[in-house]
């Protein structure tokens, strides 16, 4: 029955992928070409007494250099995933179309999470809303089709379980300690420039995190749930690895620096998730292909046997 699925067997969740790809290619398109007057000031002071130099054009000329870099390369990225969701949703069937979906709107949702919540307000706001609750309720639908589809998927599952929890461990280390270390010195955390909160933090660490320990629990206990939560947070780390790696590129071509701590930290270890990820998205892809049926014999092959 699985086979017989298809995507576009719900009306509803296709009408859903086709807008967010129509608005989201929209705003990543607009985030790298949009031309806008600059800010009235190059600079500003944060209320923590910070001077932060802003990047001054286009759709993020009012955040801070080293971010709105990195929401250019989010954009860049963003644009193939959504095709990739396009191709998931046209020209593929069953559990593997539910699958790709899900690990492609787990970063879309995450993706447009992070600008509505993170970046500054301009013209494009509206659209990252919409782009955060159609892609949030777009989710929802394709992961109870996921319910169904996703029983009993050939991955090893206490493989995939034992990545969530390392990836897990991973994002706690990156971002929750070096965090909790700066506020029981009372220092201002890094990163937090022109921001009243650090938005990227509170995604990862009460969600990422959190998501992640469930997913693994769910598969070491053989229910689908653990699926239909993994495959979204596998899409999660596998589109930020070339996020972080064009983030990286145009951030030192700007003049930014990285310690060898950010090196090995948000860099090199979200880049190996990535990695990881990609190998445990090809294995679901592989193993869900429908198998062909084996047509059964005709009476003339039956007497020649005979």
């Amino acid at each position: 029955m699985a086979e017989r699925l298809c995507v576009r067997d719900d009306p509803l969740l296709g009408v859903l992928v086709l807008i967010i790809a129509g608005i989201g290619g929209f705003a990543a398109v607009q985030g790298w070409l949009w031309q806008g007057p600059p800010p009235p000031v190059p600079e500003v002071v944060t209320a923590r007494g910070e001077t932060v130099m802003l990047f001054g054009e286009g759709a993020y000329r009012f955040n801070p250099v080293f971010q709105a870099l990195a929401f250019r390369a989010q954009d860049a990225v963003m644009a193939l995933a959504l095709l990739v969701a396009l191709w998931a949703l046209l020209l593929m069937r069953g559990a593997r179309a539910i699958a790709l979906l899900l690990a492609v709107l787990g970063f879309v949702l995450y993706g447009y999470a992070t600008l509505a919540l993170a970046a500054a307000f301009d013209w494009l706001f509206p659209a990252y809303v919409v782009l955060f609750s159609l892609s949030l309720f777009a989710l929802w639908r394709a992961g109870r089709k996921g319910m169904v589809v996703l029983q009993g998927a050939p991955v090893p599952r206490v493989g995939l379980a034992l990545f969530l929890v390392l990836a897990a461990i991973g994002t706690f280390a990156v971002w929750a300690v070096p965090l909790l270390a700066k506020v029981s010195t009372g220092e201002t955390p890094d990163l937090l420039a022109t921001q009243t909160t650090l938005v990227t933090h509170a995604i990862d660490i009460g969600v990422i995190f959190a998501f992640a320990l469930v997913a693994a629990v769910q598969l070491l206990r053989g229910r689908v749930l653990g699926h239909v939560i993994a495959l979204p947070l596998l899409g999660c780390l596998l589109f930020l690895l070339p996020s972080i790696l064009l983030a990286t590129f145009l951030q030192m071509q700007a003049g930014i620096e990285f310690t060898i701590a950010e090196w090995a930290g948000p860099i090199g270890a979200f880049a190996a998730f990535g990695l990881i990820a990609f190998w445990f998205l090809r294995y679901y892809l592989l193993v869900l292909r429908p198998v062909p049926a084996t047509p059964a014999p005709s009476v003339a092959d039956e007497a020649a046997a005979a």
